[in-house]
């Protein structure tokens, strides 16, 4: 019986290391491979604990290994691994249930005492996990093609721990995706600006009518765009929604950032909520400015018309960023990549992709 947590990653790695190692040397003696753990799951990124135990979690682990052995090896090399695991390491089970339909396909460990062990040792090649993570082949990427890519998707392939490594493919194709070309990230820190420029008087105009509501949601949705230019600002992925928030706060500049987004939601003035998110623009700006991607740019408060509420000249920063775009994202409206038009989670942001393609290449 299991007495004390221990993160998945740190299980799989030992798991590796003082079981499935061996199995393979012994039976596959010069085999050139990879064993890691990337791709979906809590532990890949770190954040996993007790409570992630009760689904899709346990020892497993992908090993990767060259086209050529592929075609040759893998069957046998499942069929060793359910014949040479044993039943349990560590006390907790090496053996799965198959995916449920009735529950989203998720496996869980069972304990068993006899016959073949249905483990959780996934097989690939590089080039067939590059499929099932990002839906990629074997073109070259395109900026419109990188547009496609959910930032969760990329995280997940970019995080996670290599364990061994005699292939080093797996290692080349990480550093590859480690973050996204310069062209895109321009284009979704503009499309970003964007977001909050369409949206930068709604949260004074709703509070002006009476509708704190609706004032507590626009605030809402502009801390989210600001979240994610923080992300962009430091050249970090964005996880998806449940791990939005906790990686956030990671950041460097959330040491700074954080505070004053917390004092947004605990204001209840619409009033003072609007100048806070002023300086939230305005420490956005500032740390653009570090990276020097335009002429510097300067903002401050200023009232919106004539209207008793303020907000900061954000445009600037949408026309100097503009002008830095090259071909073909110049020609394309500042809508963002398939993640900044929809967040849904659990990667079906995925599934809409290729129907986006049509419009970014119209």
């Amino acid at each position: 019986m299991v007495s004390e947590f221990t993160p998945g990653m740190q299980l799989s790695e030992m798991f590796f290391q003082e079981v499935v190692k061996e199995i393979i040397e012994v039976e596959y003696p010069g085999l050139k491979y990879t064993a890691a753990l990337v791709g979906s799951g809590s532990e890949v990124l770190g954040f996993d604990d007790i409570v992630s135990s009760d689904h899709h979690w346990g020892l497993r682990l992908y090993l990767f290994i060259d086209s050529e052995s592929y075609d040759m090896h893998y069957d046998s090399l499942i069929r060793l691994l359910r014949t040479k695991l044993p039943f349990k390491f560590r006390g907790h089970s090496t053996h799965w249930s198959f995916p449920d339909p009735n529950n989203s396909g998720n496996q869980f460990p069972q304990f068993i005492n006899e016959g073949e062990v249905n483990h959780r040792i996934e097989i690939f090649t590089v080039k067939k996990f590059l499929k099932k993570q990002l839906n990629l082949g074997d073109k070259d990427l395109t900026d419109i093609d990188w547009l496609l890519l959910p930032e969760q998707k990329l995280l997940e392939f970019t995080s996670g721990k290599i364990f061994y490594d005699t292939l080093g493919e797996l290692l080349e194709v990480r550093n590859n995706f480690a973050y996204l070309p310069e062209n895109v990230w321009k284009y979704k820190l503009l499309s970003e600006w964007e977001h909050i420029v369409q949206e930068i008087a709604f949260a004074g105009r709703t509070g002006e009518v009476g509708d704190e509501i609706g004032s507590i949601i626009e605030s809402s949705r502009l801390i989210r765009y600001i979240m994610r230019l923080a992300f962009l600002l430091s050249r970090r992925y964005i996880p998806y929604t449940k791990w939005f928030g906790t990686v956030f706060s990671q950041l460097k500049i959330a040491e700074e950032l954080e505070p004053l987004l917390l004092s947004i939601f605990k204001e209840e003035d619409w009033k003072q909520r609007d100048k806070l998110l002023c300086k939230a623009y305005m420490l956005l700006v500032e740390e653009q400015n570090k990276l020097e991607l335009t002429p510097e740019i300067f903002v401050e408060p200023i009232p919106f018309f004539n209207r008793n509420m303020t907000i900061v000249d954000v445009q600037k920063v949408v026309e100097e960023l503009k002008k830095s775009i090259v071909p073909p994202l110049d020609k394309i409206p500042n809508i963002g990549s398939v993640d900044q038009l929809l967040e849904v989670g659990g990667g079906l942001e995925a599934e809409f992709a290729e129907k986006a393609r049509i419009f970014y290449e119209e």
